[in-house]
């Protein structure tokens, strides 16, 4: 039986009495104690599903997730005397902002999985979140004394933030710590606004920041697909399209028209003077890339959390545009992940909201609230929507947006580092590092070759020999080759099966022909011993095939050899 009774009832033998609502009588107020349990026995389901079921990583994030909300659960039962409102529910109504956030998003992602089919597998984790997401909140609620307000507010927080950062099932644990966090900034992070007390900063986009900034400070981005999303927004056709015809649905209700009409302009302002002054470009792959441009859209817009007159949303915008610009900049010269850009400057903007209302309400800002004063309700946001229409069409129609500029060419960035462009190397650096985050066995080589060389990035040896590793992996002899190189003058510095394997890929090579050069790693192989059995008659037969297809390094071994020295050779 439920420990069930409504306000102004009388609490059954035993029960605590009820309590009003710590945010008054604004929707149907009850105690339900099977509540609780409820939401907990659907999160601990969920590793039941296929999805969690197959992955040791997922069903240890769910036991510990659940170990601790049924441990918080059992110490509110302790204490629940102390605590008049445990288990209270106040039913919301429906929440424009919300349900409308969350409708655009759901299109998003309806469009978005179609043509990079993990978001559909990633559906059952996201929903898993919401469970969490519902049941930290009641806790939360329960434990500061008040009824549990249950609403649809946690689904746009949710949504927003499986757009930009998934962890992998190994550390998916610290998915639910950033609902939490997303949860635990708006709970306690607040400031009187309008009259009433409101959350500082975007939950979503508060917990994000925090977390990219976790990750860049312990170089652990490796954990998340952070990357693998960021690059999957380039899959769908007409994506700059579908997210401008979404954005518009919360332009016309929420009148945020302004804040991704500015982001946008300064995004292209400081990308023409960029591309001027160094003759290449910031964004490597596109004009705005497809994460920022969804972010100033649907991440930066929250009504709550950003300014209200139209002057501030103006400046509120450039601002945000300008700080992803230099960010990303900042990270690329730090040899740093870049998909953090437009998630890092969001909680700084909200918590300069008030100093960016009082200055843009200043001159031109103060003659265009006048201005606007004098115009019906809602004309103003209309007119700001068709100017951002006409100059999304430009940016359409002349190919700035939704087209590849010309440096997403190697040979631009290659000719670009040839003749001493400023930047030119990060650039061809970044380029290389997508290509390897893509797929390509090759571009892991490439970017082990300059992590080796230290030309066109800091020197890192170890950097090296994983990206060396990673191309070995997926097939590339250059890669093996190279990894195998390094293990021969490491003096033990690494090894394994990794290893193993690249010199396996190479006596296959040889065996089928190779080039000269691989004859004489594998012959050094059994020649020293490292990685196979010391057979010397073998080594000399391998130098002996590799100086027949004219290997000079062949050649000087077998010099060596016969002269009674070792069989290593400088020879080029």
């Amino acid at each position: 039986m439920s420990d069930l009774n409504f306000c102004g009832t009388e609490a059954p033998p035993g029960g605590a009495p009820c309590a009003a609502p710590a945010h008054g009588p604004r929707g149907i107020w009850q105690r339900v104690g099977a509540v609780p349990f409820a939401i907990l026995a659907a999160f601990a389901a969920f590793p039941l599903l296929p999805r969690v079921a197959a992955s040791d990583g997922l069903q240890l994030a769910f036991a510990l997730s659940s170990s601790v909300l049924l441990a918080w659960l059992v110490v509110l039962l302790v204490v629940r005397r102390r605590l008049p409102a445990l288990f209270a529910l106040e039913f919301v109504p429906l929440v424009k902002s919300h349900y409308i956030q969350a409708s655009v998003q759901f299109t998003l992602y309806a469009y978005w999985g179609w043509y990079h089919r993990d978001v559909y597998a990633q559906l059952p984790l996201i929903l898993a979140q919401l469970v969490f997401f519902y049941a930290f909140e009641a806790l939360l609620s329960w434990s500061r004394g008040r009824a549990w307000r249950l609403g649809c507010g946690p689904l746009p927080v949710i949504l927003s933030t499986n757009v930009f950062l998934w962890f992998k099932d190994e550390w998916f644990v610290f998915q639910f710590l950033l609902i939490a966090v997303a949860i635990l900034g708006k709970e306690f992070i607040q400031w009187n606004r309008d009259g009433r007390r409101r959350h500082v900063f975007n939950p979503s986009a508060f917990a994000l920041a925090t977390f990219a900034l976790v990750l860049l400070l312990t170089d652990t981005t490796d954990a998340t697909w952070a990357g693998r999303i960021a690059d999957s927004f380039d899959k769908p056709p007409s994506i700059y399209l579908v997210i401008f015809l979404l954005g518009l649905v919360v332009q016309y209700f929420f009148s945020v028209t302004l804040i991704t009409f500015s982001a946008v302009a300064s995004l292209c302002l400081a990308g023409l003077v960029y591309h001027q002054v160094t003759g290449t470009y910031l964004f490597v792959f596109s004009n705005i890339p497809v994460p920022v441009f969804l972010g100033l859209h649907l991440l930066v817009t929250d009504p709550a959390t950003s300014p209200r007159s139209d002057p501030g949303k103006v400046l509120f915008g450039a601002l945000y545009g300008l700080s992803a610009f230099a960010l990303y900049g900042w990270l690329a010269a730090s040899d740093a992940p870049t998909v953090y850009d437009k998630l890092l400057p969001i909680p700084v903007l909200n918590l300069v909201v008030p100093w960016i209302e009082r200055v843009a309400s200043r001159g031109l800002g103060a003659v265009y609230q006048r201005w606007q004063a004098s115009r019906a309700a809602g004309v103003p946001n209309l007119v700001h929507m068709g100017g951002w229409s006409v100059m999304f069409a430009v940016l359409l129609g002349t190919g700035y947006v939704q087209h590849e500029h010309e440096g997403t060419s190697y040979q631009f960035w290659r000719k670009a580092v040839d003749d001493g462009r400023p930047y030119a190397a990060r650039g061809l650096v970044e380029l290389v590092k997508s290509q390897a985050r893509g797929g390509s066995a090759a571009a892991w080589n490439e970017l082990g070759r300059m992590h080796l060389e230290g030309k066109l990035v800091e020197q890192d040896r170890l950097k090296a020999v994983r990206y060396f590793a990673r191309a070995s992996k997926l097939g590339d002899l250059a890669g093996a080759a190279n990894l195998f190189t390094l293990y021969l003058s490491s003096d033990g510095g690494f090894g394994g099966k990794v290893v193993e394997d690249a010199l396996t890929a190479l006596e296959a090579a040889c065996a089928n022909g190779a080039e000269g050069a691989l004859y004489y790693l594998v012959g050094n192989a059994y020649y020293l011993g490292a990685g196979r059995s010391v057979d010397r008659e073998k080594a000399v037969a391998l130098f002996e095939e590799g100086a027949r297809r004219g290997d000079p390094r062949c050649k000087g071994a077998l010099r060596s050899l016969r002269g009674g020295g070792p069989a290593e050779s400088n020879e080029q």
